[in-house]
């Protein structure tokens, strides 16, 4: 079980060190003089894009809604839209996720009063892709979206897997606790040898959940409210790693000094305020994608 621990801890460090190298990395997105890189065709191309986009997506995605879709609700800054590489790669319209949902009719929603973009719409916003994003011309200036260095991109693609790998610790650390119960009620040790599986695995999956948060929080959209949910977010899943790997250590040193009354106590309370702050992280989590209210009882 240690050895499992320390190789987890070991590749989240490596993996925390590329995040935090990648974040001091210059922005996506800076000003570029017009006369340099672009014609009058990218600023008149940004015109029309934010056009299309104030007839077609603000009804789900404007800046004015209170909680709009997939919180996403700045769809008329095409700067903004532009620097996220989770939703547009500029010159690259088949691997621009807004793109695809654009060409399927994912968006606008079924819901949506004008219907999906017309064929000559998305051939507009696929050339605009093709020309490198630009935003709106600003006093004969263009902005363009610079595309991922090859570290950011290693950042963003692992990150992505932050959402999936939550669901392990959780699943793990709460399964713990009536393994627990029963070990204590029947002493047998097929329960305790389950409940360092799950402890030991359950910091590991911790550790690398929190890192791997880090690395998707480098790209993060979020603001006003949502922001502040994601800083909670980010430091209630920092203090579960943290918490769940002193866990395990209490529970291998009790483990190893025949599971005495103190320790066995210490390890169960432990394991109930791990417990609660994977929930806490978990259901902050859940809030950035459903909203803080996402439970309706």
């Amino acid at each position: 079980m240690s050895r499992i621990l320390a190789k987890g801890l070991a590749l989240s460090l490596v993996l925390l060190s590329l995040c935090a190298q990648g974040a001091e990395e210059p922005p996506l997105v800076s000003p570029v003089p017009t006369s340099a890189r672009v014609s009058n065709s990218p600023q008149s191309l940004a015109s029309q894009v934010r056009a299309i986009f104030a007839f077609k997506c603000v009804q789900c995605h404007g800046a004015d809604l209170e909680r709009p879709k997939g919180k996403f609700g700045y769809i008329l800054d095409l700067a903004r839209v532009a620097a996220n590489p989770k939703m547009i790669v500029p010159g690259n319209p088949r691997k621009s996720e807004l793109y695809q949902m654009l060409v399927y009719n994912e968006m606008p929603g079924k819901g949506n009063r004008t219907g999906p973009l017309t064929p000559d719409e998305k051939d507009v916003v696929r050339h605009w892709i093709e020309t490198g994003a630009p935003a709106d011309a600003v006093a004969g200036e263009v902005t363009l979206a610079q595309p991922l260095t090859p570290r950011r991109r290693v950042i963003r693609d692992i990150g992505q897997f932050h959402p999936q790998s939550a669901h392990f610790p959780i699943a793990l650390l709460v399964v713990a606790l009536p393994a627990e119960m029963m070990w204590s009620l029947t002493r047998k040790e097929s329960w305790k040898a389950t409940v360092r599986f799950c402890v030991a695995l359950g910091a590991v999956g911790a550790v690398v959940t929190a890192t791997l948060g880090w690395c998707d929080a480098v790209f993060s959209q979020h603001t006003g409210a949502a922001a502040q949910v994601l800083l909670r977010h980010r430091w209630f899943g920092t203090a579960t790693a943290v918490w769940a790997v002193a866990t395990a250590a209490i529970s291998e040193l009790a483990n190893r000094r025949g599971n005495p009354r103190s320790l066995s106590h210490g390890f169960r309370l432990t394991l109930i305020i791990g417990i609660v702050l994977v929930s806490v992280a978990g259901y902050l989590g859940a809030s950035l994608i459903y909203g803080l209210h996402h439970f309706v009882w």
